[in-house]
């Protein structure tokens, strides 16, 4: 299967979340380690029975990004279907900068191995829903920084609750699915 980087930007607290995770599952690991050492089993079998439980027992944090924006993409607002992107849109779609939209303050850049079909899944689902409020945006001049009357900040601000960037759909994710994936 084909996969890709996605980079996403997630707040400090979610991103100390999911390092904990992953120091947690770290831990596990060396602890089960130690268990098999004492058990006597040979560091081959060792190395085979911690490759063999591991995809199971402490799930990477790619594996569990992308289960967790699979569930999202998966909620009525974001499940399509949706027509496939056009070119110029795919090619909008890869171009640097931020959406306008919900800032996370001091944001932490991430970055995750996702299957293709799901980042381009992604990518439509986040285009498809924002296109809208993006549009508006755009006729109103409200897309880049400016000096705005009170009127135009309340429908920025109302405009931008509509846009979902693909960062903002992944935090979505995390938010909602990650602490259930834990307890599961």
């Amino acid at each position: 299967m084909d996969s890709g980087k996605l980079s996403v930007s997630l707040s400090v607290q979610l991103a100390a979340q999911l390092d904990l995770r992953k120091r947690r599952h770290q831990q596990e690991r060396a602890d089960y380690k130690k268990q098999l050492e004492g058990e006597k089993m040979s560091p081959r079998a060792i190395r085979l029975e911690l490759a063999r439980v591991a995809p199971d027992w402490w799930p990477s944090l790619d594996v569990l990004v992308s289960g967790c924006v699979r569930r999202r993409l998966a909620e009525p607002d974001l499940a399509g279907p949706w027509a496939p992107l056009t070119e110029e849109e795919a090619v909008g779609l890869r171009l640097s900068g931020r959406w306008p939209g919900p800032a996370v303050r001091t944001p932490v850049r991430r970055s995750y191995l996702l299957p293709s079909d799901l980042i381009r899944d992604l990518r439509t689902a986040s285009w498809r829903v924002s296109a809208p409020a993006l549009e508006t945006f755009e006729r109103q001049g409200l897309t880049y920084d400016g000096h705005w009357s009170a009127s135009q900040l309340a429908e920025r601000r109302r405009l931008a609750e509509q846009i979902h960037s693909p960062s903002r759909i992944v935090r979505q994710a995390l938010e909602r699915y990650a602490r259930q994936e834990a307890a599961e």
